[in-house]
Parts: C-alpha cells; sequence; structure tokens
C-alpha cells in the first residue's frame, strides 16, 4: 500500500498562484486581440500577481470547503466574486501606497472605483469564479503526494529471495 499526503498549504498557494498568473496572461492577450486585433498575443502581468491570486484562490478554497454542502454553486460564484473584488481593492491599494500596484482601470474604463476596480470586469470575475472551484480548486484539493516506487527487476527480486532462504532455479 502507497501512502500518500494531501498538498499542503504552500504547496497549494504555488498552484494557485502559477494559475493565476497563467490566467492572467492569457487574458490580457486575448483582450487585447480583441479590442486592438493584436496577433502577437502578446500577455502581461506583474509578479505581484503570484501573492494576489494564490492568496486569494486559498480564501476561495476555505470557502468553497465550508459552504459547498449547503449554497448553490452559481450563489458561491457570486460570492467568491465579490470577495475579487474586495481582495483587488485591498492589494491594489497597499500597492498603490508604495507606487507598485499594476493597474489601473480609470483611464480605460468607465464604471471603475478609483482605477483599482471596474464592474466592467463583473462577468469575466463571476466565469472566472466558477471555473476556478469547479476546475482549480476542487482538483487541487485531489492532489496528494506519494513516495517515489523503486522499480524492483528480477535480479533483485531473485537477491531478495535468496537471503530469505527461497532458491529459486
Amino acid at each position: 500500500m502507497t501512502l500518500s499526503v494531501p498538498l499542503s498549504l504552500l504547496q497549494r498557494l504555488y498552484v494557485y498562484a502559477i494559475h493565476g498568473y497563467v490566467c492572467e496572461v492569457c487574458f490580457t492577450a486575448l483582450w487585447h486581440f480583441i479590442v486592438d486585433r493584436n496577433w502577437k498575443l502578446t500577455g502581461y502581468t506583474s509578479i505581484w500577481i503570484l501573492f494576489i491570486y494564490g492568496s486569494s484562490m486559498l480564501v476561495q478554497e476555505q470557502l468553497y470547503i465550508r459552504t459547498s454542502h449547503r449554497i448553490p454553486m452559481l450563489v458561491r460564484a457570486l460570492i467568491y466574486t465579490v470577495w475579487t473584488y474586495v481582495w483587488e481593492f485591498s492589494t491594489g491599494l497597499l500597492l498603490r501606497q508604495f507606487d507598485a500596484c499594476p493597474w489601473d482601470y480609470e483611464p480605460w474604463y468607465e464604471y471603475h472605483f478609483m482605477g483599482l476596480v471596474t464592474l466592467e470586469y463583473a462577468f469575466f470575475w463571476y466565469i472566472g469564479a466558477l471555473l476556478g472551484e469547479q476546475i482549480v480548486i476542487k482538483n487541487t484539493l485531489k492532489l496528494h503526494w506519494a513516495p517515489e516506487l523503486k522499480k524492483i527487476t528480477a535480479v533483485e527480486d531473485a537477491k531478495k529471495q535468496e537471503v530469505n532462504g527461497l532458491k529459486t532455479d
């Protein structure tokens, strides 16, 4: 029997951070393709996004664990979307204090608040929350580490039997 252990908090943070980072790059590439017809599909983001998405998804993971048995999925996605706006605003405000906030919606969107959040992204955050729960969080919680299995050759097996007093011919 092989023993396995679920991913630790730091391992899940890593999975969520990388997932968020890649999604951010892909989203910006597709957005600029749609808006500017940029066929280069150049996406971009900031290293800060690793912490922002990783920690946010850890909170969403805990919300999922605590609410999935009693709140319908579409309502949970709404809760995740509200959380996303709160976290995006909070982290953006903190980073802005150090002139490090990588986004500013003010020049581009009409329904923004302080340039840190914008209602124009609500649909995308909602869909992202649904996919995040159903694909990323559920599957990350299923991941386990198992010890590496050593491949036993026929020669090694014969040596073990010989040591144990069993002779094979």
